[in-house]
């Protein structure tokens, strides 16, 4: 059998085994019955794997089966890049017809995923170049008392030698070929040059699509790192306090003594500029767990929860009492899932979450909750930490689950943030629990990674509020504060320093704040699922006029790295990150890269159903 049509021959065996049709896969994996049908059938290959992961767990794929399937996309999209695939695929299940691009998702809106209590709920496929392997700050993860799959596992059908020869030998070539295949920056995306094949019929499908829903202008959020009450000179929906100097040791020095000073400057410049504030709990003050570990901030607080929680109980309703109606919600603890941040069990973290949140719904009850934050969400062991917090029941006191959302490496391209929301949201499922997410933070190797280069600077936050966009409807991402503003210069990306005007990174992410002020956004979809080359992101949002006036559609359109050129049927007006604007005629051609653009829609009633890559 060709390596070209491993991927599909998995796929077809999970379909065949759990027995459901390609219209009752296309209704619980949310994806269109004819891209399922190209996905089983060969050589087409999902753009990301997430997509093979939902179609295996709505069948009920082992872990040993993920993995499988993993290393036969990954060689598969090797191959594919190369320009070299075989597009001949083989005969099984050939009589079943393509059509169908309308089917709905889950009647519950969200995508189905396996059974809560498959085994297999949390488990990601083993890479060649494993996340933890990426990362400096981590070491190789041990299986938690917590994490399900810490249980033997049946082997996998396919793992046998006589299934896939040779598997070992093909998976080093993969690799070496994908270290020459490459493309540099300026080629276009892996996937849109000419096939060596035969022509192959495409159909078209949204990885999601929904009635225009309000994007609420503080989904483009800010963590604030400077005491000095400015804010941003570009626009930003809302700021986060966190290291602002506003840590609850700082806040309350002694146990008979508050020092309000620096919030109240910070708030007052948030409210003078309209700006929602998030304020992050954490920071214990020394006198409150004297034994503790100190944080790393050089202030002394500890990382330890208070020795007695009526400390805590005091401070929460200290707080939300003087702010009430002015700071609009509170994340009750940064980054749980370090021990630099919080050094003690998921039960006591859980009892300050219930005592903050019936302090809160009397002293301001207003204010939105948010759990405390948890990261390392890309390694396994960070994962049954969340899992054990959400086991506490906890959630049900909060609005919604504060996680870090972040690229596996802090200079990664932004895009991998729409993976690791899915990861959560599986994660968060499988718990029998459903948040909303905010995005409060990166990870650890932030303050270690290098300076992006200009050319990669001047868009990366911009995508990074983009792909929290794209993850906003399946694994409800509600906001994205992105790290940071102001004091720090040891951050890979600066938007603008304490005291100094916005770089290009910041005046564009207030463009992009800009050209979507008041949208409601539809739908977003990548690569040939939407008729766009491969590495190609769309996100439709569509803008009301007004009363008796007809709508009008937008798009934004980027790539992952690399430019490419296409068409935009219906579009009459191209708006670049810039700031440049031009018209267009039909049949112009338009180029694009990971700077994105804006194409404006002639107004309508409908969304425009042609999109052009070519």
């Amino acid at each position: 059998m060709d390596e070209e049509t491993e991927l599909a021959y998995h796929l077809r065996q999970l379909k065949q085994r759990c027995g459901r049709s390609y219209t009752a896969l296309a209704h619980r994996t949310g994806l269109s019955r004819s891209a399922l049908h190209r996905y089983c059938q060969g050589p087409h290959v999902p753009p990301e794997f997430a997509t093979v992961e939902r179609i295996a767990r709505v069948c009920g794929a082992t872990p040993e089966e993920l993995d499988a399937l993993y290393t036969a996309w990954s060689r598969q999209r090797v191959t594919d890049s190369s320009g070299s695939a075989d597009t001949s695929g083989p005969a099984d299940g050939a009589g079943v017809p393509p059509g169908g691009d309308g089917e709905p998702p889950g009647a519950d809106g969200v995508p189905p995923r396996a059974d809560a209590e498959n085994p297999a709920a949390d488990r990601e496929p083993r890479s060649a170049a494993a996340p933890d392997e990426q990362h400096p700050d981590t070491a190789t993860p041990t299986h938690s008392p917590g994490d399900q799959d810490n249980r033997p596992r049946p082997a996998a059908p396919w793992a046998s030698p006589r299934s896939w020869p040779r598997r070992a030998v093909i998976a080093v070539l993969a690799l070496l070929c994908a270290a020459v295949t490459l493309s540099p920056p300026d080629r276009p995306p892996a996937g849109t040059g000419p096939s060596s094949g035969p022509p192959i019929p495409h159909y078209t499908g949204d990885a999601w699509s929904d009635t225009p829903e309000a994007l609420d202008p503080e989904f483009i959020g800010m963590t604030m790192n400077t005491d000095t009450g400015r804010m941003p000179d570009f626009r930003v929906g809302g700021v986060r306090l966190w290291e602002s100097e506003t840590r609850w040791g700082q806040l309350q020095p002694e146990r008979d003594q508050f020092s309000w000073t620096v919030l109240e400057r910070m708030v007052d410049g948030a409210e003078r500029r309209d700006l929602p504030v998030l304020f992050t709990f954490g920071g214990t003050p020394g006198w409150a767990a004297p034994e503790g570990d100190i944080t790393p901030y050089g202030d002394g607080t500890r990382t330890a929860p208070p020795d007695d929680l009526d400390d805590w109980d005091r401070f929460v309703r200290e707080i939300t009492t003087r702010y009430r109606g002015r700071i609009d919600a509170y994340e009750l603890w940064d980054n749980a899932g370090s021990r630099s941040h919080y050094a003690g069990d998921m039960p006591t973290l859980a009892e300050m979450v219930r005592r903050a949140h019936r302090i809160i719904a009397d002293t301001d009850p207003d204010a939105l909750l948010v759990c405390p934050s948890f990261g390392r969400l890309w390694h396994r062991e960070g994962r049954a930490l969340l899992r054990e917090f959400t086991r506490t029941g906890a959630y049900k006191y909060c609005d919604a689950a504060g996680v870090k959302l972040h690229p596996r490496r802090a200079d990664g391209p932004p895009e991998e943030i729409i993976e690791l929301a899915a990861r959560v949201d599986r994660t968060l499922y499988a718990e029998d629990q459903a948040m909303r997410l905010w995005n409060t933070g990166p990870g650890k190797d932030v303050v270690t990674a290098p300076p992006l280069d200009d050319r990669t600077a001047q868009d990366y936050a911009v995508r990074f509020y983009l792909a929290g966009m794209y993850a906003h409807h399946y694994q409800k991402v509600d906001r994205m504060y992105f790290y940071s503003w102001g004091g720090s210069t040891r951050i890979p990306l600066i938007v603008q320093p304490a005291g100094g005007a916005p770089t290009e990174a910041g005046r564009r992410i207030g463009r992009l704040a800009g050209w979507l002020s008041g949208t409601g956004i539809a739908a977003c979809g990548s690569g040939r699922d939407v008729q766009l080359p491969e590495g190609v992101y769309e996100c439709w949002f569509r803008k009301d006029a007004g009363e008796g006036r007809k709508s009008r559609w937008l798009a934004v359109r980027w790539t992952r790295d690399g430019v490419t050129s296409g068409r935009a049927p219906g579009a009459t007006t191209l708006r670049r990150m810039d700031g440049s604007t031009r018209s267009l005629r039909p049949g112009d051609r338009i180029e694009y890269g990971p700077s994105p653009v804006l194409l404006e829609y002639a107004t309508g009633r409908g969304r425009p159903a042609a999109r052009d890559g070519g």
